[in-house]
This record gives structure tokens, C-alpha cells and sequence, in this order.
């Protein structure tokens, strides 16, 4: 049996097949210029052997419920939203309303509390940096939310109206000769210094973790730069949806 499993981000898909419960196939889409919709159709048509179609999305709720009837009117017959107001998956989740949790937040927990032992911090590193904290009974401490790097910086010249040129310094120098460049490297260090603040805050607040787990699309990137000893596993939300879907 094949399932298709989905990560839909804000920028880019990630997908995964489940061939004989092993993850198959992991890949990412960008969405393109023909859009999310366009995008996540194709995917399902390329996989149209797949029996069922797991997903987690951050996208809007309409975009989710025009997923929703663009699949089933190309017969795709089995679609599962991950929803953790309905099902955590053995997660005890911090947040009183489930609702407000974003959903790859609940994946990633789901896919470490299957995956490693322990007391565990999971930093998601894409549009935004999410940092949590999952305990070794599975029950949720909590986290924080920060900008990503390109956020900040998209949001800093947004609200400042600075003008630069696609020649600028593309390398991170605390010393730049740009604003561009500076700009990046203040973005870079904001997001650096955040996520190194945060996990020591919360090392010294609680018990300790056996190990801080990184991923999303921008963690290679930034764990150049982090002091921290991290574990890098690039393919966490996939990992709870194939956990997701040995138990639907």
C-alpha cells in the first residue's frame, strides 16, 4: 500500500512517499508561479497510485477546504488533514486551545516522541523559528515563536523602505560593507542569538535535554552558525505524518 504524505509550508512542499511503511521519495516542491493549489494537484496526480494522502498545512483554511474538493473531485478518495484538535497522536499538548498549535509544530513532536528518548528540544527553521519543548512521558512544555532570517529581513525593509542591489555581499560578515549585507548579518545573528538564548533558557529552567533536534528549510543553514550540539534530521514533519498514518 502507498500513502503520499504532505508538508505544506508557506513557500515550499515537502512530500514523502510510504511504500511497506518505509519513507520513500523525500523530496521538496516549490510552489511555483502557478500557485499552492496547482502545485499540491500535481503532486497527487504524479502519485495517483497512492491509497491515501496525508497532510500537514499551515495554509490558510480556505486554501485547505480548495485542496480538500480539487482531490476529491479527482477522485482521491482518502485525504487526512492532521488536525490536533481531533487527534495528537500520544502527545499531551501544552496549549489549552489545539487549535492555535500550528500543525508541522504537532508533526515534528509526534515524529520525536516516536523517534527519540528522553527529554527533547525540537527547532523548526523556516519562515518562522519555532523552538519546543517535549518531555520524555511525551507531554509538551510549551515553546516560542521568531521570525526566520528571511521574515526579519523582508519585514525590516518593508517598515524601513531601504533600497539595495542584488550586488551586494551575499556572505555573512559581522564587518559588511552594504546594507545589504548587514541587514543579512544582523538577520542571521538576530535568529542565531534567539534560538541559543531560548534553549539555554530553557535548559536552566527545566531538567535538561538528551538532545536538541533541528530541522525545517533552513536548518543546515544555521547550524553553521550555532554553538549548540544539535541533531540534524531534515525530514521530522514527514516522520510524524508517517506515524500519523500507521495510526489512522
Amino acid at each position: 500500500m502507498v500513502k503520499l504524505l504532505l508538508d505544506l509550508g508557506n513557500s515550499r512542499c515537502k512530500f514523502a512517499i510510504v511504500e511497506n511503511g518505509r519513507l520513500e521519495q523525500n523530496d521538496t516542491h516549490n510552489y511555483g508561479p502557478f500557485g499552492k493549489l496547482y502545485s499540491v494537484k500535481s503532486l497527487c496526480d504524479q502519485y495517483s497510485d497512492a491509497s491515501e494522502v496525508i497532510i500537514s498545512s499551515v495554509l490558510s483554511a480556505e486554501m485547505n477546504s480548495q485542496i480538500k474538493d480539487t482531490l476529491l473531485n479527482d477522485s482521491v478518495k482518502n485525504i487526512y488533514f492532521l488536525d490536533p484538535t481531533e487527534n495528537s497522536f500520544g502527545i499531551s499538548l501544552a496549549y489549552a486551545d489545539a487549535s492555535t498549535l500550528g500543525v508541522d509544530r504537532v508533526a515534528a513532536l509526534i515524529a520525536v516522541n516516536e523517534k527519540y528518548s528522553g527529554n527533547n528540544c525540537i527547532v523548526d527553521c523556516g519562515t518562522a523559528v519555532t523552538i519546543d519543548a517535549l518531555d520524555a512521558k511525551g507531554v509538551h512544555q510549551g515553546g516560542v515563536i521568531l521570525p526566520g532570517i528571511e521574515s526579519m529581513r523582508k519585514t525590516l525593509m518593508e517598515n524601513t523602505k531601504i533600497e539595495i542591489t542584488n550586488t551586494e555581499e551575499a556572505e555573512f560578515n559581522v564587518f559588511s560593507k552594504t546594507t545589504g549585507s548587514a541587514i543579512r548579518a544582523g538577520c542571521i545573528s538576530a535568529v542565531v542569538g534567539g534560538i541559543e538564548y531560548v534553549v539555554n533558557r530553557m535548559v536552566s529552567d527545566y531538567d535538561g535535554f538528551d538532545q536538541v533536534v533541528l530541522t525545517g528549510g533552513d536548518a543546515e543553514f544555521i547550524e553553521s552558525y550555532l554553538s549548540l550540539p544539535v541533531k540534524f534530521d531534515e525530514s521530522l514533519v514527514l516522520d510524524g505524518l508517517k506515524v500519523v498514518s500507521q495510526n489512522i
